[in-house]
């Protein structure tokens, strides 16, 4: 259990972030960039795209060196078809709506990505590891910049997945991901100041019989106050309530079963242009995650906030930097606090090559760790004082595209994972499960993209 639970906290961060957040719940299946894209009427572009992936990995189940059965790699051959529609580009999970009203009455981007991953590997276990994954995002803004606006924003997926240690093929982390808000927008007055509220509502559910109790279903709002005090600045403040409610748990049955819990978030600051070629947002605030059904705790009651200042040297390059603290309720134990930064940039060559590298560190913090014995099937825990664990992450992808033609890309894509601690539980008979791990994926890409 606790070898799930640490991938769960990391291996898909975007899948798994803060309730009431609303980030992305996608699947991070690969693909390419669109290309110039097929007209639909006076604005829309449709873009279709077909890739074929070969590469391999190193690392199939997120063992360390040391587990039984050491590190298994195998080679990986997956195609992936994606059709993306819309007349507006997304860009940081937001539709780029202007501000302004103007006479359009829809702003929208819709998109569907599958994938099919295929191990090639002698051991039936990792050749039969589940393969279809497929991702829904859809953006809709109605009536975008006039004085009430509705807003849509859904995110779904369906990710075919492996354990983080070799338990067979009937054993697997397959998972359903939803993540959706409804929001009203009201521009009072020349539009300067503007107020908005929206429903949330998120779906985790795992397909895996055994993993019932992470099955978890969440409900909130959130609303939003925003000053514009230059055409593309503004400051805003924003709250953001959020309760989860684990589905299949009973606490006095199941000494494994999640924490219901509400979690409150208050953020204030900065979001907008710095002169031409800078971007810069700038949000600090307090958040709460209260589990009421704990005796124990701890509950999260401290800071978080966030910066992330991007810099544009031409309109072909971006430089990134971004600092988080953040908390989210966790699988495992009651939350996590993730606190550290990522680097980036990306840039489009003279010869249309399109490139981007980026890097992320962050300590992570685990805390309210199930008691051995009685809340939890784990007899002890190594390196855990406090019953809390500490985690480093460390993340680094790079991608090369090179288009030949208006429709045929060749490319290449490489991710690592490291996660480092020096956290162990121990189960009854002797079973030591050791956490942290370190992964490796690399892909050629062949693709033709509209």
């Amino acid at each position: 259990m606790v070898a799930v639970i640490v991938y769960l906290g990391f291996g898909h961060a975007t899948a798994f972030a803060a309730p009431g957040t609303l980030s992305t719940a996608g699947t991070g299946i690969p693909r390419t960039e669109d290309g110039a894209g097929i007209k639909l009427g006076p604005r829309s572009l449709l873009h279709p795209g077909f890739a074929l992936l070969i590469g391999g990995d190193n690392n199939v189940f997120w063992n360390r060196k040391q587990d039984v059965g050491g590190l298994r790699a195998a080679a990986i051959v997956m195609p992936v078809a994606w059709v993306g529609i819309g007349n507006r580009e997304v860009r940081d999970n937001t539709l780029q709506s202007p501000p302004e009203a103007s006479e359009r009455k829809l702003d929208y981007n819709l998109r569907v990505t599958a994938g099919y991953r295929s191990y090639l590997a002698g051991a039936e276990d990792i050749r039969k590891i589940p393969r279809f994954s497929v991702d829904v995002n859809a953006f809709v803004v109605l009536l975008p910049g006039r004085r009430f606006s509705v807003a849509l924003t859904e995110f779904l997926s369906r990710f075919g997945d492996p354990r983080n240690y070799d338990a067979g093929v009937g054993f697997n982390y397959n998972r359903i991901d939803h993540r959706g808000s409804l929001g009203l927008v009201f521009r009072p007055g020349g539009g300067r100041l503007s107020l908005s509220a929206a429903y949330i509502n998120e779906l985790l559910f795992f397909q895996a019989q055994d993993i019932y109790n992470g099955d978890r279903l969440v409900q909130g709002a959130a609303t939003e106050v925003k000053w514009r005090i230059l055409p593309r600045s503004s400051l805003v403040l924003g709250y953001s309530f959020a309760n989860s409610y684990y589905l299949s748990c009973d606490a006095e049955v199941d000494p494994d079963c999640n924490e219901d819990n509400n979690a409150h978030r208050v953020q204030g600051g900065f979001r907008g242009q710095l002169g031409k070629r800078f971007t810069l947002d700038a949000l600090a605030g307090f958040g709460a995650g209260i589990y009421y059904d704990d005796q124990n705790g701890p509950n999260f009651k401290n800071f978080i906030g966030t910066a992330r200042l991007a810099y544009y040297p031409t309109l072909r390059t971006q430089i990134f930097a971004q600092l988080d603290r953040q908390f989210s309720d966790s699988l495992f134990g009651n939350y996590f606090v993730d606190a550290g930064g990522r680097l980036g940039a990306l840039h489009v060559w003279r010869w249309r090559m399109f490139t981007e590298v980026a890097m992320s560190v962050y300590a992570r913090r685990y805390a309210g760790l199930p008691i051995p014995g009685t809340e939890s099937r784990v007899q002890a825990y190594i390196n855990a004082p406090g019953f809390v664990r500490k985690d480093t992450i460390f993340t680094l992808s790079a991608r090369v595209e090179q288009p030949f033609g208006r429709f045929f890309v060749l490319g290449a894509r490489y991710d690592l994972i490291l996660d480092k601690t020096d956290f162990a539980a121990r189960y009854r008979g002797g079973l030591l499960d050791a956490g942290g791990f370190a992964k490796h994926v690399a892909y050629l890409v062949a693709a033709i993209r509209f």
